[in-house]
């Protein structure tokens, strides 16, 4: 019982786990000097930049606007990639039509985009929107797209002969059944959403991480630097548990009826 208990602290804090192996790993390279120490520093050496930032008030700054852009960003992404993806079912041309379109744009790269956007938008909110919608809004459609279509035909001719109309087929039914895919596609967008918004910084920013991760390296603060590579990816663990405890609210039925930890 003590053994599964244990398995079962260790699956709730797996991320935060993760972490600590990736920071372990990291010393353990740095002590074994196969970088120069300069370019490649151990965390005793990276601790000290992370607490001077913090200690300045500029990484609190700049993590509250790089995550509040993530996470604005991740909703609108994800509330017009399902509302596609609910169009693409209600209607097959729209989809066979859409489809050619979504192939085109997905493949292109944050980085490509912010040139011109910042001379069609300027440098501001709707620069970052822009950017973090047109490479986030991807996962939670094609997931979408494909949840709705495998719900089984058993289910949907349960709901007609309850005398559904086909939108509480879709609310009710279908939905629901594709929601646990759906979140999947969140998911994954909660990192695209991070990695949009830091190259956004960088390339065209005046604050944010990616604004400062880019001033640090300019300035040779390679302890600063490697520190707030950190940070961005304890912002990822931080994205995913927001996103989790959502499909926790949402969905959480198929989490326990598949065993799945929360």
């Amino acid at each position: 019982m003590q053994g599964i208990r244990a398995l079962d602290l260790l699956l709730r804090f797996r991320a935060f786990i993760s972490f600590l192996i990736i920071v372990a790993a990291w010393q353990a390279i740095a002590m074994l000097g196969l970088v120069p120490e300069k370019y490649f520093p151990g965390i005793p050496a990276i601790a000290p930049g992370l607490w001077n930032m913090m200690t300045s008030g500029e990484l609190a700054r700049a993590e509250w606007l790089t995550l509040l852009r993530a996470l604005t960003g991740l909703a609108a992404a994800s509330v017009l990639g399902i509302g596609l993806a609910v169009l693409s079912d209600l209607s097959p041309i729209f989809r066979r039509g859409f489809a050619p379109i979504a192939a085109l744009v997905q493949p292109i790269p944050p980085a490509a985009v912010v040139p011109m956007a910042v001379f069609m938008l300027g440098l501001g909110p709707k620069l970052y929107a822009f950017i973090i919608i047109l490479v986030t809004v991807w996962p939670p459609y094609f997931n979408g797209v494909a949840a709705l279509a495998s719900v089984s035909d058993v289910q949907i001719r349960s709901g007609q002969m309850l005398g559904l109309s086909r939108w509480q087929i879709l609310r009710q039914i279908k939905f629901q059944a594709a929601l646990p895919e759906i979140f999947a596609g969140i998911r994954y967008a909660s990192t695209i959403s991070l990695i949009a918004v830091v190259v956004a910084e960088m390339l065209a920013g005046h604050d944010g991480l990616g604004f400062l991760l880019i001033r640090k390296a300019f300035a040779l603060r390679i302890p600063e630097v490697y520190a707030l590579m950190f940070v961005c990816a304890a912002n990822g663990i931080l994205m995913n548990a927001v996103v989790n405890a959502l499909r926790w609210r949402l969905a959480g039925w198929h989490l326990r009826m598949t065993g799945q930890p929360a």
